[in-house]
Formats: structure tokens, sequence, C-alpha cells
């Protein structure tokens, strides 16, 4: 069995809680919602590339993408898609014509894109071809005598790209954006991993590094919005990036203050990420209608931050079994192959 990491646990486990969280419908206006938005997702690339292993060959690299992210990928859609027909009948009073219903099949083979000839089935799924893609281009990369070199010319060159398309928006949504505008975390992450970074811990520097961190992000973050509404396009972009290195580092090091505390819930969570990542949008979908009809109203729910906390703790409790379940009867859920 595979010595698992607490602190990795504690930030996956955290993070996805997060996630869904932040799915929950709540104001655009309110400024720890967009903090989060903005800043969560991080986490996950980060680790992506902390924990990238060289298998050796290309053949079991491909295997080990095959199960942990290409399956999973083709599962959690599958699951999805009558609940996409269901409420697709309960929308429109009728069955779907054949082009609307290829319209989301399409969309998540074109990794959950939506325009008029497709739209998402299964969007938080978006992240998985986009840790793929990143896989890949390390694989190659390190083909080379070059592999850190292109590296670092890619990620700046995904700053430009990333701050053209918020201008023009000429990429297709989700996966090609998350590649541009995540693709440095991936890097540093995959840096820190390949040197055995971030291994030393220090409980009271850890702590007060974390605050620092965190509390120099939510400023930045201020700064931030405050260029998007005064115009400063590249100045907005470009704080984007300390936004969320500054972020990221905040929580890793509040991780490593939880480090020495074991709990196995977090730690199925963290295992089970993929399972609360699949499923936990139609669950949302489905608590959004049974709530609207309670109070008799045809609008999305617009929940306060306690709400949707409650709610985010209600879905991953639901979820939980199924995690225990996949560990044991279903690995291919949570990406595995051998029982953890």
């Amino acid at each position: 069995m595979k010595e698992r990491i607490n602190w990795i646990d504690w930030g996956k486990a955290l993070a996805v809680c997060c996630v869904v969280f932040c799915h929950m419908p709540q104001s655009q206006e309110w400024f720890y919602y967009r903090f989060l938005q903005t800043t969560i997702i991080t986490i996950f690339f980060f680790f992506s590339g902390y924990l990238k292993k060289d298998r050796g060959s290309t053949h079991e690299n491909w295997r080990k993408y095959w199960h942990a992210l290409i399956i999973p990928y083709l599962i959690y859609n599958v699951i999805a898609y009558p609940y996409w027909l269901i409420k697709y009948f309960m929308l429109n009073g009728e069955a779907p014509d054949c082009f609307s219903a290829l319209r989301p099949v399409f969309g998540a083979l074109f990794f959950e894109h939506e325009n008029i000839f497709c739209e998402s089935l299964n969007g938080p799924l978006w992240y998985l071809p986009a840790i793929l893609a990143m896989h890949v281009l390390i694989d190659l990369c390190r083909k080379t005598r070059y592999q850190h070199h292109i590296m670092v010319t890619l990620c700046v060159a995904s700053y430009f790209v990333y701050a053209a398309n918020k201008q023009y928006a000429f990429l297709p949504n989700l996966t090609f954006i998350g590649i541009i505008s995540r693709l440095p975390f991936y890097y540093i992450g995959y840096v820190m991993g390949v040197n055995k970074s971030f291994l030393s811990l220090n409980k009271k520097q850890s702590a007060v590094l974390c605050i620092l961190f965190i509390t120099i992000s939510i400023l930045f973050f201020q700064w931030h919005m405050q260029t998007f509404y005064s115009g400063e396009h590249m100045l907005h972009i470009a704080l984007f990036y300390p936004v969320n290195i500054l972020f990221l580092f905040g929580i890793l090091y509040g991780c490593k203050v939880l480090n020495g505390v074991k709990s196995p819930i977090i730690t199925n969570l963290s295992i089970g990420t993929l399972v609360v990542i699949g499923l936990h949008a139609p669950t949302i979908s489905v608590i959004n209608y049974v709530i609207s009809h309670l109070f008799i109203t045809n609008a999305t729910p617009n929940y306060h931050w306690y709400t949707a906390l409650l709610c985010t703790l209600f879905i991953c409790t639901l979820l939980y079994p199924i995690i225990l379940w996949a560990k044991k009867r279903a690995l291919c859920l949570i990406g595995k192959t051998t029982t953890i």
C-alpha cells in the first residue's frame, strides 16, 4: 500500500469541498465568492504537478492516464446524461429531438465546451482533460534536454494567450481556458515535486505564513477587481497570477499546520475527489429544484454563504458512502486500479 501524504490529503479535501461550495448558486457581487471562484481550482493543478511521476515509458504513462483521467471522465459524463434527459423533459415538456440530444454528447467530447452545436454535459469535469494535456506536455518536454526552458517559455506564453483571450474570447471555453490560465501553477508544482520541496514542517512558521499569504492574496484580489471595473485590462490579468500563487501557498502552509491531524474522513474525501467532482453538479441541481418548489418559485435559489455551506456539507455527506463503496467495489470511479 502506498503511504499517503496527509497534508496533501487535507489540501485536496478542502479544495474539493470548496469547489462544491463555489458551484452553489450565489451572487457574483459577493467578494468571498468571486475570490474562491478565482483561486480554488489552482490547488488541484498544483497537486497534479507535484505528484506527477515518471513511469519510464509512454505505455506506462498512458496506462495511468487512461485509468486516472480518461475513464472517470467518460464514466461521469455517461452518468450525467440520463439526468440531462430528465432535466430537458422537465423544462420543455417533451423529449429532445436528435440534434438537441446530441449537443451534450458533442459538448463532452469537446471537453465540456458550449456553442450552437454543443453544450456542457458535466461541466466540473473540464479539469480532467486539462490535467491530461499538462501531463502529456511534461512527458514530451522530458524527452528533450531543454524541458525546463520549454516549459518556462510556455508558461510565459500562456499569460499572453490568456490575456488576449480575455479581450477577444477566441478560445473554446472551460478546458482550453483552464490549460492556459493554470499551466504555470501546474509547472510550479511539478518542479517542487521533482526537487522534493516543501517537505519540512514548522507549525508556528507555517501558521504565520498561511495567514500572511492568504491576507496578501485577498488584498491583491481587491486590487485585481478594481482594475477590472476601471478597465485596466493587462494589469487585471497580471494580478490574477500573484492572487493565485499567494492563495495557493497560504493554503499549502495551512495544510502543513494540519498535517499532524489524521482523519479518515479527510483521507477518504481526498481519495474520492473524482466522485465529488463527477457527481456534485447533478446533485446541486436536484437540491435547487427541490428548494425552489418548496418555496413555490421557478427562479434558481440564490444562497447566502451559510446556506451554501450547509448544502455543501450535505452533498459531501451524501456522496461519502459512494466513495467508501467505490474504494472496495468500483475503483474506476476514483481513478484507481488497485485497492488503496
